[in-house]
């Protein structure tokens, strides 16, 4: 039996959180709605693969100038995703087609994107518009997380600079600090 590509191994997984196929490179805009989702969430990342069917079948992407695509795309993602994300973008043959791999990353500092002036969160395998309330929790958790502090409680209103503890998940980290109220929290409400 032949051994399977890593990209390979991936498409046979299926769609997930973080991946997710585009059978044509004319679903541009889903596929970067979808990229956008992805890297608000809190693993910050995602790959989208166009000439995969959502089943996992190759189907591969129209015949074509790959150069042109690949510079096409890039400049879709420059000018409707800000701020702009660390992106990677690849033509993969599989099974005798081409796929093309984009991946992208948020940056550290930056708390959510937006493609076209919405911000898009990925649960699961679906995408939900972020309403202005949870873009403001996310900056303000996203924040926190980013900075050692001081940070001010919000119940008693004294200066918190005692990072509790921290846990470190596939989601992300958490951290928790304590107060001298004796209130533990995180994230910032």
């Amino acid at each position: 039996m032949l051994e399977q590509s890593p990209l390979e191994e991936l498409i046979h997984k299926g769609e997930s959180q973080t991946l997710e196929f585009k059978k044509s490179l004319s679903l541009q805009r889903e596929g970067l709605e979808t990229l956008c989702a992805m890297v608000n969430s809190d693993l910050a990342s995602g790959t989208v693969i166009f000439g995969i069917e959502p089943n996992g079948t190759v189907c591969g992407i129209e015949q074509g100038n790959l150069d042109t695509a690949q510079r096409s795309l890039l400049q879709r993602i420059k000018n409707r995703i800000d701020p702009t994300p660390i992106v990677q973008i690849e033509v993969k043959e599989l099974k005798g087609r081409q796929v093309l791999v984009v991946r992208a990353e948020r940056y550290r500092g930056v708390p959510y994107c937006e493609y076209d002036g919405r911000a898009w969160i990925r649960e699961g395998t679906s995408n939900r518009k972020l309403n202005l309330s949870e873009k403001d929790q996310l900056s303000k958790r996203r924040d926190r997380d980013s900075h050692t502090g001081p940070r001010r409680c919000d119940r008693c209103g004294s200066w918190v600079g005692v990072l509790h503890s921290f846990e470190v998940s596939s989601e992300g980290m958490k951290k928790t600090y304590k107060c001298q109220c004796g209130r533990e929290f995180w994230p910032a409400a």
